[in-house]
């Protein structure tokens, strides 16, 4: 068996298609992602939802990541799946949120969310204009399908049957858009703020 325990390999090997190093990612992480997430979410079926599908889109889009960090990024794509949620149900306590937030140790970052933390909201002004900016240089089309997507909470299907195209050129413009988020963050910022952005986009859409 091929020995996965180095991020750089797993990852490249993920990017590959390989099934196997999936399953080893899933195993590997999962009982710490799942210890994570119920700190916000107390609900073991809620927690153990938002966590595949952090998963599945995490293999969806392998292709659009290189040199991140494995950990960072799913810390942060569960991080988000679960504020998602709260948001979406209407029982956000911003007071656990702050508590989440001042938290000390090797998961600080993961915890990080700008909008109730008043220090950085220099910060989130500053990235709330970098995405307007990366929206606004996507060609006109992929610009609708992202928005659909990101703002609107469209499924592929539906945006598909609300512009008549195929979800294939649906998942081509979401890819498109994606790809552009990486490239513009990842040369400007440093990697745990390309990280958050990147965890906002991809558990976003």
């Amino acid at each position: 068996m091929a020995d996965f325990s180095d991020d750089s390999y797993l990852l490249g090997e993920i990017k590959r298609g390989n099934e196997e190093a999936f399953v080893y990612l899933f195993k590997n992480y999962f009982p710490r992602l799942r210890g994570y997430a119920i700190r916000f979410i107390e609900d073991e079926e809620i927690v153990r939802d938002i966590i595949q599908e952090c998963f599945l889109k995490f293999w969806e889009k392998r292709d659009l990541l290189s040199s991140v960090s494995i950990t960072s990024l799913l810390f942060a794509m569960v991080r988000n799946g679960c504020l998602n949620y709260l948001k979406h149900v209407s029982i956000v306590e911003k007071h656990r949120i702050e508590y989440l937030a001042s938290i000390g140790g090797e998961e600080r970052l993961y915890y990080t969310d700008f909008t109730f933390d008043a220090d950085n909201k220099l910060l989130y002004d500053e990235l709330q204009e970098q995405i307007k900016l990366v929206i606004g240089q996507l060609p006109d089309r992929c610009r609708e399908v992202f928005l659909l997507s990101r703002f609107t909470h469209l499924k592929n299907r539906e945006i598909a049957d609300k512009l008549q195209i195929s979800t294939t050129a649906v998942e081509k413009h979401i890819s498109k858009a994606l790809a552009l988020f990486e490239r513009h963050f990842k040369d400007k910022y440093p990697v745990d703020i390309y990280i958050m952005v990147l965890a906002w986009v991809i558990m976003n859409e």
